[in-house]
């Protein structure tokens, strides 16, 4: 019984695949902008902020079907993650769907503030989003995260955030 859901996501991968029509891929580059929200208060931490905003570089590649592959690169100018200072986080999707999208993702947080070595370790993240096509080549993505152990590096205080993001992505 517990093989079901691995068996489910492969079907739904392998049905993106068969429906793709013979062609080569789409290649989208854009930028963002990011608000982040933690689900709990970090009082005990004064100076860590529990909202804030980040830019978002990203690309992604849609090799047909309902599959697409997303990389994306956060700059946090204010910190992120337990880090006071500016904060860079890398991060991979792999999202189904077309208009309406959703998937998974990992991620990690590189600082020189956070504490005791630059890289946090590994945030997991779910993103759900709708792809608007305003001109020829040109989306607007409108989407909504939420990372787990987004926040673990702090000592006193551990969360998970929520995003609110939109990007602007060119087709190529």
């Amino acid at each position: 019984m517990r093989r079901f859901p691995a068996i489910a996501v492969a079907l739904l991968a392998l049905a993106g695949f068969a429906t793709a029509p013979a062609r080569a891929g789409e290649h989208r580059i854009g930028f963002g902008y990011h608000y982040f929200e933690t689900l709990d208060d970090i009082d005990s931490l004064s100076d860590i902020d529990d909202s804030g905003n980040s830019l978002v570089f990203s690309y992604q590649y849609l090799p047909g079907g309902l599959l697409r592959f997303e990389g994306d690169v956060e700059y946090y100018p204010d910190g992120y993650g337990g880090s006071l200072e500016e904060a860079w986080a890398p991060q991979a999707y792999v999202l189904l769907g077309r208009f309406f999208y959703g998937g998974v993702g990992v991620g990690v947080t590189h600082s020189d503030f956070l504490s005791g070595d630059e890289w946090s370790d590994p945030w997991y993240a779910a993103k759900l989003g709708i792809d608007l096509l305003l001109l020829p080549k040109f989306h607007l993505d409108i989407n909504a995260n939420y990372r787990a152990g987004a926040f673990d590096e702090l000592d006193e205080a551990e969360s998970d955030a929520i995003t609110l993001g939109v990007s602007a992505r060119f087709s190529f």
